[in-house]
């Protein structure tokens, strides 16, 4: 959609979160990984009003100039001050580990995009959104991720990084999937600084993980739910052993207690991302899931097929 002539405040443009779902670890190294943008959306609108700038977070004032680098570049122009809309992304204060600041400066870069009348549609500019984002998210994290959270939240569905297949990705048609928060909060780049510190002690951890995540991948290309839930079984007990290397708690006492849920259930369950806290990803077969919601209640979110897109033009 090319939206020439629109104004700062004429759009809303939303990104959706991720969920790490295997490889989360192994995935800086350069090992596979699968990410899942979920339905839950960071809202950008640009802010007519320079005095904005100042209310600004590192990571959208980032957005904002890697946005403008890249339009310039196209000989376009884009005005306002990116404004997101991420309240979606917390519970009762305690954040949900859905990746809020990646999919904001998805958004915002997005709403930037879309104002300088470039078609976010279009998969070279997409490509470029992707990367405005990928080094803005990077810089104002001060610590280069795996890029993961940014790429669900520019391109949506299942994605899988550094994986050889360029099939497109889907789970099992018996498995479905189901996120469960938990009350404490984690420091994602805390624990990537940590990951790097310790080196090869944490390697063979990160092996296993690595190997569970190809086997998720595989299963999931030959549509097979019971190999599928044995990979995520595998990851989990590599991210105890992680827990171990980086002597860290990466699987909390509440991840045990939804870990265990699962399993009455016939599913399987995990943390998320890099652990410590924030959220749980869950793998059900279709028939467990009313047993396993009758213990616990799962957050009201799934995968999303959208990546950045824009909801209105005022």
């Amino acid at each position: 959609m090319n939206l020439p002539g629109n104004g700062p405040g004429n759009l809303r443009v939303r990104a959706p979160g991720k969920a790490m779902l295997v490889g989360e670890y192994a995935v800086l190294d350069g090992a596979p990984a699968v990410v899942a943008a979920i339905d839950c959306y960071a809202e950008a609108r640009l802010d007519p009003s320079p005095d904005k700038r100042s209310q600004m977070t590192p990571f959208l004032l980032h957005a904002d100039r890697e946005a403008q680098i890249e339009i310039a570049s196209r000989g376009r122009s884009a005005s306002g001050v990116p404004i997101v809309d991420t309240s979606a992304f917390s519970r009762d204060g305690n954040k949900l580990g859905l990746g809020s600041s990646a999919a904001a400066v998805v958004a915002a870069v997005g709403a930037l995009f879309a104002q300088a009348g470039l078609d976010l549609s279009d998969a070279a500019i997409r490509d470029a959104l992707h990367g405005a984002a990928r080094r803005a998210h990077d810089t104002a994290q001060g610590v280069a991720g795996s890029g993961a959270d940014v790429l669900a939240a520019t391109f949506g569905d299942l994605r899988t990084l550094h994986c050889a297949t360029t099939r497109g990705l889907t789970l099992p048609g018996d498995l479905v999937l189901r996120l469960v928060p938990t009350s404490r909060s984690a420091s994602t780049a805390e624990l990537v600084a940590r990951y790097r510190t310790v080196g090869a002690a944490a390697h063979i951890a990160r092996d296993r993980q690595a190997a569970a995540a190809q086997r998720f991948i595989d299963a999931c290309l030959a549509d097979d739910a019971g190999a599928a839930l044995s990979a995520v079984a595998e990851s989990q007990k590599a991210f105890v052993a992680l827990s171990q290397a980086l002597e860290r708690e990466l699987v909390t006492d509440e991840h045990r207690a939804i870990i265990a849920a699962a399993s009455r259930a016939g599913g399987v369950a995990k943390p998320s991302g890099a652990g410590g806290g924030d959220l749980a990803v869950v793998f059900l077969p279709r028939a467990a899931i009313a047993t396993f919601e009758a213990e616990l209640t799962p957050l009201p979110f799934s995968i999303s097929r959208q990546g950045v897109h824009i909801v209105s033009e005022v």
